[in-house]
């Protein structure tokens, strides 16, 4: 069960096991309280209690109660603090583990069910972790040391007699835990739906508001909140019956403690301050009783979160890796009959694709929707497994270039431009961690959008909502550009980055990229000719294959898709022109 989690309990195993012996302490010690009480009280039936009786027995009682102050403290430091660190450990490396997992695991993976775990778990595991771990000895120690003593020190029989409604407890606690159990695993799997209703309905508020379905949205929104509220109440409901009811058993004994054990006082079979201290230690059982069920309600709490966090840890990114490796001055791109299958599928997304693409050059890449071209740029960086020998970078394979590598030799600007939740200075140098503002502004000139920033009440200072939700689309467009052109990796990709821009800002964008060709090699992928047609070669794409390639004449004389597109995109940008000039 612990198998993920144990390099940090092998670590503060001493923690724990210096935390509970000193817990050990504080229970042996709360235990001399009713022999001090019984030999009190003893001695007040025999004797006028006078102050050589009464100061000492103030002195004991009060040290005592300084010392369990102090031991207190001590275990609470030791266990509750050990587990604190435990919760922060967990989700430290639980985040790292999540962002070495591969897409294809988030495409199959709600972000409510992360959340979820990433909170409610690992907040149970650190209850389990510290307050369950009191509860347990408590349970345990207490218990087994107050039955001692009352038996050995009072009276056996009594301690039998007054003892007999205990065992419903553990009854109670094995079949109750189960219940426990299942309704706690339905409460995290509620919540992780509500959670995730909650994150898409947030990022969606626009097309929410757009199509007026706000009160549609609510609607389904009460619906999972509603399946939250009556799994929480039911989990609850078991809850407030089982305690009560362990206390009630605690009471039965007390009842019949206090009834025996007057009879024992009247017949002399126990003195006064030994009923005294029986009572007094009834008492002290009814929280280790009370511990027992929450012990078990946290164990089973916490199992169930371990396992589901487990799931997560037993997730392993499929994608091959290897040590980083001398990267040639010469970084050409070639494909050798390439093709691939995104996993578990049988159809291939590219086929035999042959393809060259010399350093410091630029490709154009065109081609109806679904025909593989941004499939074919994000195997560049290393999403998904390829077979080896089909793709070359300076000659070499890219399986044989760590994935690390690989990702710094590439760097793209995809059709989903998302922003942080930071400053546009901090969305721009995202690849620095000491951000250099000489290059902010000479990246965000080039990208076409400093004029607007600076026009920015609080400048490249302003912050950005989720997702960049206060910039327009092409305004993240470029901001996206920007922060591709900061980084400024060897080979510059732009998947349909341009569509968002007017034709002019466009334009000027292309023109400064090609400034960049003498030390980067571009790649842009778009459905506009005007965006393509200065490249210096050219591939259309059609149902993941390469059907026409050359440059923008050589393409258009052979009258192919890429001149039907070319004639097309002309006629509607004629029409647009005669429908503005009528107007």
């Amino acid at each position: 069960m612990f198998r993920h989690l144990s390099p940090f309990l092998k670590k503060n195993a001493p923690r724990y096991a210096l935390g509970i012996l000193v817990l050990l302490i504080v229970d042996l010690l709360q235990l001399t309280v009713p022999q001090l009480l019984k030999h009190y009280t003893d001695s007040l039936s025999t004797a006028h209690p006078g102050p050589e009786l009464i100061i000492p027995t103030a002195l004991k009682i009060g040290a005592l109660a300084f010392s369990l102050a102090f031991l207190r403290f001590l275990w609470r430091y030791l266990i509750v603090f050990t587990g604190i660190d435990f919760e922060n450990w967990i989700r430290g490396n639980l985040f790292s583990h999540l962002l070495e997992l591969p897409r294809s695991f988030y495409h199959s993976t709600k972000t409510g069910d992360l959340m979820a775990h990433a909170t409610n778990d690992i907040n149970q595991i650190r209850m389990a972790s510290s307050a369950g771990i009191i509860m347990g000895v408590d349970a345990l120690f207490v218990t087994a040391s107050t039955v001692t003593i009352m038996a050995t020190t009072i009276n056996p029989m009594l301690t039998f007699l007054a003892l007999i409604p205990m065992p419903l407890i553990a009854i109670g606690v094995r079949f109750v835990g189960r219940i426990i159990h299942s309704k706690y695993i339905r409460v995290q799997g509620v919540f992780s739906s509500l959670s995730e209703k909650v994150q898409e309905s947030f990022s969606g508020i626009r097309v929410i508001k757009s199509f007026s379905q706000e009160k549609q949205d609510l609607a389904s929104f009460n619906k999972i909140n509603e399946s939250n509220y009556k799994a929480n109440m039911s989990l609850a409901t078991t809850q407030s019956v089982f305690f009560p009811s362990i206390r009630f058993v605690g009471s039965l004994s007390a009842i019949l403690g206090i009834v025996i054990g007057t009879r024992y006082v009247l017949s002399g079979r126990i003195s006064l301050g030994s009923f005294v201290a029986f009572i007094n230690y009834l008492e002290m059982l009814v929280w280790p009783m009370m511990a027992m069920g929450m012990f078990v309600n946290r164990l089973q709490q916490g199992a169930a979160s371990v396992d589901r966090i487990n799931e997560i840890f037993d997730e392993k990114s499929n994608l091959r890796d290897t040590e980083p490796i001398d990267l040639p001055a010469d970084l050409s791109i070639q494909f050798q009959n390439l093709t691939f299958c995104y996993p578990g599928e049988k159809k291939p997304a590219l086929q035999k694709i042959n393809l060259h693409i010399p350093q410091g050059s630029s490709l154009g890449i065109i081609g109806r929707t679904g025909s593989g071209k941004t499939t074919l740029v994000n195997l560049f960086l290393r999403l998904y497994n390829i077979d080896r020998g089909m793709l070359l970078i300076g000659g070499r394979d890219i399986n044989s270039i760590s994935i690390d590598q690989s990702r710094e030799i590439f760097g793209i600007v995809p059709q989903d431009n998302f922003l942080f939740s930071t400053t546009i200075e901090n969305n721009i140098s995202l690849s620095d961690r000491e951000p250099d503002v000489e290059k902010i502004l000479a990246v965000s000139q080039e990208a076409s959008l400093h004029n607007e920033i600076m026009s920015f009440p609080d400048k490249y200072k302003t912050y950005l909502g989720e997702r960049g939700v206060n910039l327009s689309g092409g305004q993240r467009q470029r901001t996206s550009i920007a922060r591709l052109l900061y980084k400024a990796p060897p080979v510059l990709i732009l998947d349909d980055a341009l569509s968002a821009v007017d034709t002019k800002t466009e334009e000027g964008i292309l023109e400064r990229l090609e400034s960049r060709l003498n030390h980067h090699t571009v790649i842009v992928i778009s459905h506009r000719i005007s965006t393509l047609k200065e490249m210096d070669h050219i591939i259309f794409m059609d149902g993941g294959r390469i059907v026409e390639e050359g440059t923008h004449d050589e393409l258009l004389a052979l009258g192919g898709g890429y001149a039907e597109i070319h004639n097309r995109q002309l006629l509607e940008e004629r029409i647009k022109r005669d429908d503005y000039e009528y107007a």
